[in-house]
């Protein structure tokens, strides 16, 4: 399964389409912000250099309707699934999406890095909350009715990710998408990738400076079932990695 990764005030409906077309079975919007209290951090997180999706959480399933919708008319014959990165405070949030059919995959956010999100007790905060990310996992497999992936990050200094996988592990999850940032050098950490798939069943969507076909095939080669790609999509062809 090869799998386009969310990128905040990017991954709409308009910019993903043309991915229908380039090997993508899986396509991730977002991320998006489900609460006042994600939605103000992304107000914060707004530079000239980072965009977010600045939608009132009142309105955001008939955006990502909307985003859906685009997507299918522009390719009606595309058979792949949908999935929503998404950041949220509170286990409660995440219901404001749950009438979406539409939504195949709900992915847990416990990735995003900047300041303001972990402030806002969201993204990678949740791998120093572990109280609050089990919340939000018995939520969302619970309630959601949708498939649940979770994306985190590794080498995040205090935090022994293989404890994370560890509590995932005890949740009905369907895939762990891992973000393997090895911190200061542009390239996967291929070892943290290999760790975390030798302790989990979970389907492993491996991430991280994918931008050629070889390092897709570095990533499956060390225990990742899927691949995805984010800022390599920037320039609107990633065909020469996925097919």
């Amino acid at each position: 399964m090869n799998v386009l990764s969310a990128m905040a005030g990017i991954n709409d409906g308009e910019f993903c389409k043309k991915f229908t077309n380039q090997g993508v079975d899986l396509i991730t919007l977002g991320g998006f912000n489900l609460d006042l209290e994600t939605f103000k951090a992304g107000l914060e997180n707004m530079t000239k250099d980072r965009k977010e999706f600045i939608t009132c959480p009142h309105h955001i399933s008939e955006d990502i309707t909307e985003f859906i919708d685009v997507i299918k008319e522009y390719n009606s014959s595309w058979k792949g699934k949908f999935s929503v990165n998404l950041r949220a405070s509170s286990p409660k949030s995440f219901s404001v999406l749950y009438g979406n059919d539409d939504i195949d995959v709900f992915e847990i956010n416990a990735h995003c890095r900047q300041p303001s999100m972990i402030k806002a007790n969201t993204g990678q905060a949740l791998l120093q909350d572990t109280t609050l990310l089990q919340e939000i996992l018995e939520e969302v497999t619970t309630n959601s009715g949708k498939e649940v992936g979770v994306k985190i990050r590794a080498n995040v200094e205090g935090v022994d990710i293989l404890k994370i996988v560890e509590i995932i592990n005890t949740y009905n999850i369907q895939y762990l998408h891992v973000d393997a940032m090895k911190p200061g050098i542009m390239e996967a950490d291929y070892d943290i990738l290999n760790k975390i798939a030798s302790n989990t069943d979970i389907h492993i969507i491996g991430n991280n400076c994918v931008t050629t076909r070889e390092d897709y095939e570095k990533m499956i080669e060390n225990g990742a079932s899927s691949v995805s790609v984010a800022r390599a999509a920037l320039n609107g062809d990633i065909s020469h990695i996925f097919l």
